[in-house]
């Protein structure tokens, strides 16, 4: 739920522009203000699945939640709309950290990057094959509301799916304190985790890295692009949708699998490398695809398509690369730190920057600069990943708690109350 390849606003906004009278730089506020509302709620959910069971807080934050969306489909005005997409925001903020921690324990190193690219491209699917049905909803007056309620309802049916299969290896909490001492212990853990993540040169590297990457941004204006620079209708712009979808679950599931291989053939550097082609390849289409001058749908298909593929590297290589530096203890905090944060904020003011821009230059320059320009710069200086990467991996892997198997994990992780 941290990506915008999981989101329908690209979608939808189109609709409820049309409805509202609003501008480019509205989608940059709307984003930005869901990706800092979730900023600072991401690691008080890390603190809930410590306290609680974790499968019970992620069915609430990632499924039940969605209530706050119906909500906001039923909002009378834009800033209504906005404060009830910031709280939905607040709510999702936590899913990525406790699902990528449970997947960690859940997995071996080896496979990590394949379970990952299941997980990531299993939600760009849905959204996928659901983004053109709600493209078809132009066609009706307040179109966007009845996407919202349909995806409001999905998150429902989601919370109940996780409740009734996910199998979570560790335990809850067993016993419960006061809540004085519950809070001095949060705030303990919280303080001492941040240090030791801090303390770790690899992933401080990775929070800049994604702190200066705006490759996000050209899906969620990407349908608005179509629509204002080439004339497409938002119904045909929003096909594109899918194809982005379809490449990125391509390209989760072939890039998991050929990350997990590139990081047995070079345990120290497979990842780095596979990070790089990543973002130069997605640099690469991204200009192709603002540059061009095509006139017919069935182009930008194909390269909306080659874009998801690339986009879906980006977690198959991050998140591994995350899990393979930090302790099993600390991973959902470092996924709060790194995913629900940091991204965030980068997100946030990309999305702001590229919405005002837009307005300024327009959206076709302000895309050039954001997903073309500053990706490309941030390909090349991921290098400076290779030397610390190494030495952090083999550094951890030396170490009892990785690689130790599910069912013994929870045995390492003391329950935080």
């Amino acid at each position: 739920m941290d990506n915008a390849e999981s989101s329908v606003t690209t979608v939808l906004f189109p609709l409820m522009r049309d409805a509202m009278g609003l501008t480019s730089s509205a989608l940059g506020t709307l984003v930005a203000v869901a990706k800092v509302v979730g900023m600072l709620a991401g690691i008080p959910w890390v603190l809930l699945a410590r306290r609680f069971r974790r499968k019970v807080v992620l069915a609430v934050c990632s499924g039940f939640w969605g209530i706050w969306i119906i909500l906001a489909a039923m909002a009378g005005n834009f800033t209504q709309f906005v404060v009830l997409y910031g709280i939905a925001a607040a709510g999702f903020a936590g899913a990525g950290p406790i699902a990528l921690e449970i997947l960690g324990d859940l997995c071996e190193d080896h496979r990590r990057g394949r379970v990952t690219g299941m997980l990531y491209g299993g939600v760009a699917l849905i959204t996928g094959v659901s983004a053109p049905l709600f493209g078809r909803l132009s066609g009706l007056d307040n179109g966007w509301r009845y996407g919202y309620l349909a995806s409001g309802a999905m998150c429902l049916v989601v919370g109940m799916l996780i409740l009734l299969f996910l199998d979570d290896p560790r335990p809850a909490a067993r016993k419960p304190l006061t809540a004085a001492v519950a809070i001095e212990n949060k705030a303990r853990t919280v303080r001492s985790g941040l240090r030791e993540l801090v303390g770790i040169q690899t992933f401080r590297l990775i929070l800049v890295q994604r702190l200066f990457s705006g490759q996000n941004v050209m899906m969620s204006f990407g349908v608005v692009f179509l629509v204002e620079a080439h004339g497409f209708s938002t119904a045909t712009a929003s096909v594109v949708a899918l194809p982005f979808s379809l490449g990125y679950l391509g390209g989760t599931i072939a890039g998991g699998r050929i990350n997990d291989r590139m990081h047995q053939l070079r345990p120290l550097s497979g990842r780095v490398v596979m990070l790089q082609i990543s973002q130069l390849g997605f640099a690469g289409a991204a200009l192709i695809c603002i540059e061009a001058a095509w006139h017919s749908i069935g182009s930008f298909v194909l390269i909306f398509a080659v874009l998801g593929f690339l986009q879906g590297q980006v977690p198959v290589v991050n998140r591994p690369l995350i899990m393979a530096v930090v302790r099993p203890e600390l991973r959902a905090l470092a996924f709060a730190v790194s995913v629900s944060t940091v991204e965030a904020f980068a997100y946030a003011g990309y999305a702001l920057l590229t919405g005002f821009l837009g307005d300024a230059i327009g959206l076709q320059d302000a895309l050039l600069i954001v997903t073309v320009l500053l990706t490309a710069v941030n390909g090349l200086a991921s290098a400076a990943l290779y030397r610390p990467y190494a030495r952090d991996s083999t550094a951890l892997a030396h170490m009892p708690h990785e690689g130790t198997p599910a069912t013994d994990m929870g045995k390492d992780i003391p329950a935080v109350p």
